[in-house]
């Protein structure tokens, strides 16, 4: 990045829903700057964009526990992240090469617990809460 913009605002998202995260920037003064995250696709990930029905639909609050090769990932949706901004609210893992993702334990702020037994990588998986 070489621009000289006065910056006041970043903001994480997938914009072009390939499983990387691009960046916003917004500047006094200057032009709203698209910055695309030209990532080479050799490594897996998965993502989840989570409605809540019990819950807030914003899903604020809620958990994802993702296993993997023998790993796991903890990731909570917020609702306020970035610098000013806010981040998308998907939830976005990178797994690395040849991932052998078990399952996704999703903790509502309900109380209520759903898994995804063997979500697949390389998808943006939509998940509402069960009522």
């Amino acid at each position: 990045v070489t621009e000289q913009y006065d910056g006041r605002a970043i903001a994480l998202a997938d914009f072009w829903n390939r499983g990387v995260l691009d960046i916003a920037a917004a500047h006094q003064k200057g032009p709203l700057l698209l910055y695309k995250n030209t990532t080479t696709p050799e490594n897996a990930w998965i993502a989840f964009d989570l409605e809540g029905t019990k819950s807030n639909r914003s899903a604020i609050g809620a958990r994802v526990e993702l296993y993997w090769n023998g790993k796991m990932q903890i990731q909570e949706v917020m609702g306020g992240s970035g610098f000013s901004a806010q981040n998308q609210r998907r939830l976005h893992f990178g797994l690395g090469r040849d991932p052998q993702v078990e399952k996704a334990v999703i903790r509502w702020p309900s109380g209520t617990v759903q898994t995804i037994e063997s979500p697949e990588p390389g998808k943006i998986h939509r998940i509402r809460e069960v009522s």
